[in-house]
């Protein structure tokens, strides 16, 4: 696995997955609910392997993906952290998932008593925070063409890793449904935007993983984005 950008996530052997792999493991299925939005967890989960999607539940019924966590994420985090008593979101295996089981007492004492655990936790978060922000700016944008272009950028930072000098591997494997999802968009608008990308040669798609050339995306992005601090939240290894 390759590793991309200036900043890098820690690997599988620093203090948090130390800390992680004593606990026991459960897996769930692709598509398996593992929390639903309301419900009281009884411990919460750290992600081995796999993807997990966060969404909400609409007015008009429909799913809306909000976020995905992915290897070394902890859900539900605001249930986690005693910031909430119940789930926000429905949290849902996107792919064939592994996660640890930990007590939310053992990763509270982790948070208290080993700095080095709280110091890379919080840089985690914080990578998640400024992802979020760039997700925001994407779904502003007042075009879809725009929407998208800053949605590739968004699931590049936060997800992408580096698979050649100007490649980017977006980690989180998505159907033109879950992009449009993702976006707000129509499936046929998304269908739309995306083939004008890759007739652009900006993106291609291989089994439902976004490849994307960053120095393409760049030109055509009207605002400062250094493709050398994009990062991976994926570990080595994985």
């Amino acid at each position: 696995m390759y590793v991309n950008g200036s900043i890098q996530r820690n690997s599988p052997t620093d203090d948090r997955r130390s800390f992680y792999r004593h606990n026991p493991t459960v897996k769930f299925s692709k598509g398996e609910t593992i929390f639903l939005q309301g419900e009281v967890p009884k411990h919460l989960y750290s992600i081995k392997s796999g993807v997990v999607e966060e969404s909400n539940l609409t007015s008009d019924g429909n799913q809306q993906s909000i976020a995905f966590e992915i290897i070394g994420d902890i859900i539900p985090k605001s249930w986690a952290f005693s910031k909430a008593t119940k789930t926000l979101f429905d949290y849902t295996a996107l792919t064939d998932c592994e996660l640890y089981v930990i007590s939310k007492e053992d990763f509270q004492s982790q948070i208290a008593f080993n700095l080095d655990f709280a110091r890379k936790l919080l840089n985690r978060i914080v990578v998640s925070l400024m992802g979020a922000k760039l997700k925001l700016d994407a779904l502003e944008k007042p075009h879809a063409s725009l929407k998208i272009l800053y949605t590739i950028r968004y699931l590049c930072y936060q997800y992408g890793t580096s698979i050649g000098q100007s490649s980017v591997m977006i980690q989180v494997p998505l159907t033109q449904q879950e992009m449009a999802d993702f976006t707000g968009l129509t499936r046929e608008t998304t269908n739309l935007e995306l083939n004008k990308l890759k007739r652009s040669k900006i993106i291609s798609i291989d089994q439902k993983y976004y490849i994307v050339d960053i120095d393409k995306l760049n030109c055509i992005i009207d605002d400062d984005y250094e493709s050398d601090s994009s990062m991976t939240m994926l570990p080595n290894g994985r």
